[in-house]
C-alpha cells in the first residue's frame, strides 16, 4: 500500500513540475511569427513596390495585404501605370520552418527543416495561392508525414511519407550530422513540391497557412508561424516543458546538428519563445558554435517558381 501512495505522490509530482514548466515558458505567438500583415498602400495611377532589405516583395495597383519580414528594412515605391497595365497585385514570403517531431525531443529542430516560399497573386475576383516547399533536411529515426492546412482550414497532406517523398534513396539522418560533409541536394524539381490553392470572390485576403508535421503516434504538430494560427490547440504547437514543436523563421535559417540544443547556439532563443526578445537573434560565434550550424544558403533555392514554369 506505501509502494501506492508512493507513486501516486511522484506522478503527481512529476505533473505539478511539467505544469510549472509550461506555464513558465508561456510562448508568446505573436512575437514567434516571422512576420507583419500589412496592406498594401495605393495611390490613383500608379503601381506600388514594396522592398524588403532591397528585394521586391510586393508589386500592386489594387488593396491588397502582403506580410512583411520582421526585422528587414523597407521600402516603398510608385511608379505610373502604363496605359495597359493589368490591374491585380502580387507578393511573396519565405520562411525555414524546422519541428521537433515528439513533445519531449531534444530541442535541436531538425527532425524535419523545409524552405517554405508562399507566393500570392490577386485580381479584382480572386487570389491565388502558389506554394513551394522544399526540403532542407531530417534528424528523425521514425516515419513522419508533412502538410499544411489552407486558408479555407483544410488539411492537405503533402507526404505520407517524408524521407521516401521528400528525400528519396536516403537512409539515416539527412543534412543533420556534419555541416563540414558534403550535403545532400534538394533544389530541383524531384524534390521541392508545388501546391495551389484558389480563393474566389472579394473576399479577405490575409490567407495563412500553417504547416504541420504528423509523427508515428498519430499526433499533429504545427510549427509555431503566428498568433493567427488556423489551429487554436494550444498543444499542438508547444510541448510539455512549454517550448515550441516548430519554429518559422523568415528566409533561410541555418539550423543546428543532432542533438545540440538549439538554445546553446542562439542564446536569445528562450527569450524570443517568450516574447522579451524581438527575434530568435545571430548564433555565437564561437568556432564551436559555427561547426554545430549548417549554413542554409548552401541548399536553398529562391527561384522555385522557374522550376515549374517550363
Amino acid at each position: 500500500m506505501k509502494k501506492i501512495f508512493l507513486l501516486i505522490a511522484v506522478a503527481i509530482f512529476g505533473v505539478s513540475c511539467i505544469n510549472e514548466d509550461f506555464e513558465s515558458m508561456k510562448l508568446d505567438l505573436e512575437n514567434l511569427s516571422p512576420f507583419t500583415e500589412e496592406l498594401a498602400p495605393i495611390q490613383e495611377g500608379k503601381t506600388t513596390i514594396i522592398k524588403a532589405n532591397g528585394v521586391v516583395i510586393c508589386e500592386t495597383n489594387i488593396e491588397m495585404s502582403y506580410s512583411f519580414p520582421k526585422g528587414a528594412l523597407k521600402t516603398t515605391d510608385y511608379i505610373a501605370n502604363k496605359k495597359d497595365v493589368i490591374y491585380g497585385g502580387w507578393d511573396v514570403n519565405t520562411f525555414t520552418a524546422a519541428f521537433e517531431d515528439t513533445r519531449n525531443g531534444d530541442n535541436d529542430y531538425n527532425d524535419f527543416v523545409c524552405y517554405i516560399t508562399r507566393e500570392k497573386k490577386k485580381s479584382e475576383n480572386n487570389v491565388q495561392l502558389d506554394i513551394y516547399i522544399q526540403p532542407i533536411a531530417y534528424g528523425a529515426g521514425t516515419n513522419l508525414q508533412f502538410g499544411i492546412t489552407l486558408p479555407n482550414g483544410v488539411d492537405t497532406i503533402i507526404s505520407t511519407n517524408i524521407r521516401n517523398d521528400f528525400f528519396p534513396g536516403t537512409t539515416g539522418f539527412v543534412n543533420t550530422v556534419d555541416p563540414s560533409a558534403s550535403l545532400y541536394q534538394t533544389s530541383d524539381a524531384n524534390h521541392i513540391k508545388k501546391i495551389t490553392y484558389t480563393q474566389l470572390g472579394k473576399q479577405n485576403d490575409f490567407l495563412r497557412i500553417h504547416p504541420f508535421i504528423i509523427n508515428e503516434n498519430g499526433e499533429k504538430i504545427y510549427v509555431a508561424l503566428s498568433a493567427n494560427n488556423i489551429s487554436a490547440n494550444y498543444l499542438s504547437i508547444a510541448s510539455v516543458t512549454g517550448y515550441p514543436l516548430g519554429i518559422a523563421i523568415s528566409g533561410g535559417f541555418d539550423y543546428v546538428k543532432e542533438k545540440v540544443n538549439i538554445s546553446t547556439i542562439y542564446q536569445g532563443f528562450n527569450n524570443w519563445i517568450t516574447g522579451n526578445n524581438e527575434s530568435i537573434g545571430n548564433s555565437n560565434n564561437s568556432q564551436g558554435s559555427k561547426a554545430n550550424l549548417f549554413k542554409i544558403s548552401d541548399i536553398i533555392n529562391n527561384n522555385p517558381e522557374n522550376l515549374f514554369n517550363k
